[in-house]
């Protein structure tokens, strides 16, 4: 598929059964973070969701990715339940989105100029306008450095989130989603720029940086002189009104861009750390929350390590994902009782384990008692929102994690 060419966003979608709006038990913001987080929309470095892991998307450049996530979060943020009626005739759907999409840019970023004719005077369908528009919105995150285009690429999110909020509320948003955008978009840069002073002292090329991003976040020019002065003279949290970051997923999204900002440099300071903690109470949430975030970071960056090079550039693997183990093992120990219980339930899986002890277990066998430990993992509350690296997580690793209380007797005696 070329996304290169004209025509490429019906292509995209049609290459999809339009999705059938259903109940689902998550709320709208746990929705979102659950079918999105995974694809690195959030943390600007694009992963292709499961469902377009085929050939024909195999041979995607970064860019080209980021025109599928991106698209995929508007999808995926359009059909949670609203009163949105999503149309499931194929060309209809199509229709559908690219006349949505304009009309929430149209009015989200009046700046851009949508243009709705061509060169010649030749009026434009929504497929062609939103093409248009998507092109540009991507040609204006790219960045020479590596955090230019990460946070810039991250913005992408915000216009998911605003889509979604736009499509549920239109009237509500008509008058206030400009403000709401720009007052989204100038807390979360001082954040980072608190962030970068956690330590007190701020380098060169950091401040280079933030002017370099200042460039590209839609700011009024009084906005981006504020932000200015706090770069030269310094920020702290405490000076941060956080209030108007009212919802969840908004809320997860500054605290985790803010993780993955204060450790990409390998070191993560005694300071920085505390700052992680002070954010994410600001933000309202308790410590097992910021623990969620931590792992849903670690759980990124070590499924991901071989598609993103920025990941390989900037951090060690081993640190990663040692850090990530402890993490885990931690969470299983806190609740291994739960994990007892629900292994003592299957009793397929207690029926290998037990097998196990006196035969080797054939690499079918393995692979079911690996993907039913898994499942187990993943009820526990700080995975249950989050992909869990599955490849990562082998056999003998989990073997190592599980706390011998949580074993049949027999295994604790062979472990």
């Amino acid at each position: 598929m070329d996304l290169s060419e004209k025509g490429w966003f019906s292509e995209l979608l049609k290459s999809k059964q339009p999705p059938v709006p259903k109940e689902v038990s998550e709320n709208k913001s746990e929705f979102i973070y659950k079918t999105i987080q995974p694809s690195g929309l959030m943390y600007g470095h694009p992963i292709l969701p499961k469902e377009y892991v085929s050939e024909e998307f195999l041979g995607l450049d970064s860019n080209e990715k980021l025109k599928v996530v991106l698209l995929d979060g508007f999808v995926k943020t359009a059909v949670f339940p609203s009163d949105a009626v999503i149309p499931t005739d194929p060309d209809e759907y199509v229709s559908f989105m690219a006349k949505v999409i304009v009309e929430f840019y149209e009015h989200a970023y009046p700046d851009n100029n949508v243009k709705f004719t061509s060169f010649w005077g030749k009026k434009l369908s929504h497929e062609e306008i939103v093409e248009k528009i998507i092109n540009d919105r991507l040609n204006t995150t790219q960045h020479n450095s590596f955090w230019g285009g990460f946070f810039n690429n991250s913005l992408l999110f915000l216009d998911v989130f605003f889509f979604g909020e736009w499509l549920a509320h239109p009237e509500h948003l008509r008058n206030s989603l400009i403000e709401q955008r720009d007052q989204t978009h100038q807390l979360l840069m001082e954040v980072m720029i608190a962030a970068s002073y956690a330590d007190s002292s701020l380098a060169e090329e950091e401040k280079e940086l933030f002017v370099e991003l200042m460039e590209s976040v839609h700011l009024s020019d009084d906005r981006k002189e504020q932000l200015n002065k706090l770069l030269d003279t310094g920020h702290k949290l405490e000076k941060i009104d956080l209030s108007e970051i009212d919802t969840w997923i908004l809320q997860k999204y500054f605290l985790e861009l803010a993780i993955l900002f204060v450790w990409a440099d390998k070191i993560v300071t005694e300071e920085e750390k505390e700052f992680i903690n002070q954010l994410g109470e600001k933000l309202g949430f308790n410590e097992d929350e910021i623990e969620r975030s931590m792992a849903a970071i670690e759980s990124f960056v070590v499924a991901n390590w071989g598609k993103v090079s920025f990941l390989q550039e900037k951090n060690n693997f081993n640190v990663i994902s040692e850090q990530f183990i402890q993490r885990i093992t931690k969470v299983v120990n806190k609740n291994k009782n739960i994990i007892s219980s629900e292994i003592k339930e299957s009793k397929e899986l207690m029926q290998l384990l037990m097998k196990s002890t006196k035969e080797d277990l054939t690499p079918e066998e393995q692979i079911i008692v690996r993907n039913q430990l898994i499942d187990i993992l993943k009820i526990l509350p700080t995975f249950v929102i989050i992909a869990l690296p599955g490849s990562f997580l082998t056999l003998p690793l989990l073997m190592k994690i599980l706390p011998d209380s949580a074993l049949p007797s027999a295994f604790r005696k062979k472990k």
